[in-house]
């Protein structure tokens, strides 16, 4: 449910209300694949953290742990390997986008990409 706190997955439609939604809490997104899929496309303000870069803690680290976060890769796998890093280091909101980039691409969600 979109009001709630804690980290879980939720559907690409529910996440894209979470980032459009005018009130409530902002919204920080992490692209948690490869530099080179990012480039291929991804969600408008995404930051690119490879979640299997050695650096992965310490780029989120600085981050403020009480802001909600969504997290995402391809199918899912990864964001949930971000999502439960992050849970462990203290975050308290992050959502994994449920399937990945390619389930948001197959509900029709947009995505940026770069040449």
């Amino acid at each position: 449910m979109p009001g709630q706190k804690g980290c879980r997955e939720l559907d690409p439609r529910e996440c894209y209300l979470l980032l459009t939604k005018k009130e409530g809490r902002p919204c920080s997104i992490i692209d948690v694949r490869t530099a080179e899929e990012y480039k291929r496309g991804h969600l408008e303000g995404a930051e690119n953290i490879d979640v299997y870069s050695p650096d992965f803690r310490s780029r989120v680290e600085g981050n403020d742990r009480t802001s909600r976060y969504i997290v995402y890769c391809r199918k899912g796998v990864r964001g949930q390997k971000a999502m439960e890093l992050m849970r462990d280091s203290g975050y308290e909101d992050v959502i994994n986008i449920g399937g990945g980039i390619e389930n948001w691409i197959s509900h029709g969600l947009p995505v940026e990409k770069r040449g």
